[in-house]
């Protein structure tokens, strides 16, 4: 089954109210997927879209005290199963900036992580990005945020 990442767009009281469960079926705007989650993959990604200089040595560019895409933890299950994490504004700012005649380059370029199961074929993550890209133009008010909800 793997790790589920549902990502979606709310207010903060509102993204409360799918801390047990998530937001699929809730009548917010959702991106449904598996082990794409915030704090590794989604920081990569951020550096990527923000083509943050890669430091010598190293294959892509991260630097998780400028590029954490992680932002509060809101909710944790007691079993520490599932959880709800506010996305970085700053992140949600860049994807929802991203051009599409960027999306390819910056798509192969993520795949390259090392952190991914698996490799990913030619133009195999676009649709992710796009997806992402997407749900963070959703974000229109000054009290709405992107989240991820997690599940083991």
């Amino acid at each position: 089954m793997g790790m589920l990442t549902d990502y979606f767009v709310a207010d903060r009281e509102l993204a409360m109210t799918f801390a047990e469960a998530g937001p699929v079926g809730g009548g917010v705007p959702t991106l449904e997927m598996k082990w794409v989650e915030p704090a590794v993959l989604g920081s990569i990604l951020w550096a990527i879209v923000e083509d943050a200089p890669v430091p010598d040595g190293e294959g892509l560019p991260f630097d998780l005290g400028r590029f954490d895409a992680a932002g509060p933890l809101l909710s944790l299950s007691e079993e520490q199963t599932s959880g709800l994490i506010q996305i970085a504004d700053g992140f949600v700012e860049a994807l929802a900036a991203l051009p599409d005649d960027r999306v390819p380059a910056v798509a192969a370029r993520w795949a390259t992580a090392e952190e991914w199961v698996g490799p990913w074929k030619d133009g195999e993550l676009d649709s992710t990005v796009l997806g992402l890209r997407d749900l963070a133009r959703e974000v229109r008010a000054p009290d709405q945020h992107m989240y991820v909800w997690w599940s083991l």
